[in-house]
């Protein structure tokens, strides 16, 4: 393997995985899939525009035709796509997962980055919808230290994230 595809699969591994686990829900069959995408680019290689841009593209979109190969084997999968063809909509659907499955990994591990304690706040506060009072009642702190945890943790956030998924984390926060 290259050192450039080295680089690739480092840098898209987790992020195709995390999106076929969104389609499959088993850890084991999302990490196969990656694998298999990448596999299918290194055997296509030549056949595949050496843009990022370009390779990504294939590569999400030989999760998603896996998936979709997958699930066609089955019978019930078989019934439901006779029943509703495969139409645009999917396709939009299909993006949107890709942005996100991106977003989510990002979100996750520019959380992971913070300090524990707001770590802990941004958890109660944005993703198990506590207010601020109950946060610091639960913590046993002050309001003004959660305060201060929110205002330190999105700071960092925005220091970390991309600007459009920090854009997109804020819009979910309202």
């Amino acid at each position: 393997m290259v050192v450039a595809d080295k680089v690739l699969f480092t840098k898209y591994y987790k992020l195709l995985s995390f999106f076929a686990w969104k389609m499959v829900k088993d850890q084991a069959q999302a990490e196969d899939l990656a694998q298999d995408a990448f596999v299918s680019y290194f055997q296509n290689k030549s056949r595949v525009s050496t843009d990022e841009a370009a390779i990504k593209a294939f590569l999400y979109s030989a999760v998603r035709f896996a998936v979709f190969n997958q699930n066609r084997k089955t019978l019930s999968e078989k019934k439901y796509w006779e029943r509703s063809p495969f139409s645009e909509a999917d396709t939009i659907d299909y993006e949107h997962q890709i942005i996100q499955a991106e977003f989510t990994f990002e979100i996750h591990v520019a959380l992971q980055k913070l300090p524990e304690a707001c770590q802990k706040v941004f958890s109660l506060s944005y993703l198990e919808g506590m207010t601020t009072e109950e946060i610091a009642n639960e913590l046993e702190v002050s309001i003004n230290t959660i305060k201060t945890h929110k205002k330190r943790g999105l700071k960092a956030l925005r220091e970390m994230l991309r600007p459009e998924f920090f854009s997109l984390f804020l819009l979910f926060l309202k």
